[in-house]
Order: structure tokens, then sequence, then C-alpha cells
């Protein structure tokens, strides 16, 4: 899977007239490597012995943002936080507003309405992305 995500990487960066470098490549393998949400500071982090500046860090994350293998999402924070997309299925979050807790659920019969609607006014969808704020349980009890 790894060496598929990489050579799909890699003919983005072709196709778009962007060097294939072997930092990029580093930076990809970091990613690849989260196994939950993770912001560029996850990232430079597991890098610090490769030499790899922070800058070059969020400029690839942004393109394999736009290659589709990653997806930005706001988790209530002052920064963006990334997930991997590859391989899952499509999910929304609760976002607990006070603990910053992350709930991921499936969206199911959500998804199905938004594409019914999509459909209804010819409107290309390219992703549905639900998020919900407020109070996880744990935080409830300590109001």
């Amino acid at each position: 899977m790894k060496e598929d995500v990489l050579e799909r990487f890699e003919d983005y960066l072709r196709r778009h007239g962007r060097n294939v470098t072997e930092t990029r490549r580093k930076i990809l393998q970091a990613v690849l490597s989260q196994k939950d949400h993770f912001d560029a500071t996850d990232i430079w982090e597991s890098l610090r012995n490769e030499r790899v500046s922070i800058a070059t860090v969020y400029r690839t994350l942004d393109l394999l943002e736009e290659a589709g293998l990653i997806r930005k999402v706001r988790l209530g924070k002052a920064h963006a936080h990334y997930e991997n997309i590859l391989a899952r299925e499509d999910h929304g979050h609760l976002i607990c507003e006070a603990c910053g807790k992350v709930i991921e659920f499936k969206l199911g019969r959500i998804a199905s309405e938004v594409e019914r609607v999509a459909r209804e006014h010819g409107f290309e969808l390219k992703r549905i992305q639900v998020q919900g704020f407020g109070l996880c349980s744990e935080c409830r009890r300590g109001d």
C-alpha cells in the first residue's frame, strides 16, 4: 500500500511540474505512519533528525492534500489538523469545545442525503465534511 501511495504522489508531482524529492518522500512516510489526526508540528517533530524545515512540511502537506492523499480538518483549534483518507470510510467528527476530544462517526444516511440534495441541484459534489461542536459526556458532567 505504501508503495502505491508513494507512486501516486510522485505521479501527481510530475504531472504538476513539481520536483520529486527525498524530503517529500520522507514527509509522506511520516504522514503514513500517523494513526490519528495530526498537525504539521507532529510531522516536523517526527523528522527532527532529518533536517527538514517546518515550512517544507507545510508546503508538502498542502501538496498531499491537493493530491487527494490527506484531508485538512478543523478541530476547533487555532491551526489545521490532517487525517489520512486512503482506505478509510467517510466519517464525521464530534469535537468537544472544552477538552478537544474528537469522536469519529460513520456518515451513513447523512452522506446519502447530502448526495441526494447535490444531485437535485446539479451540484458536482467533491467531498462531504460533517462536524459537530459541543461538549463530550465527561465535560458535561463537569458543568
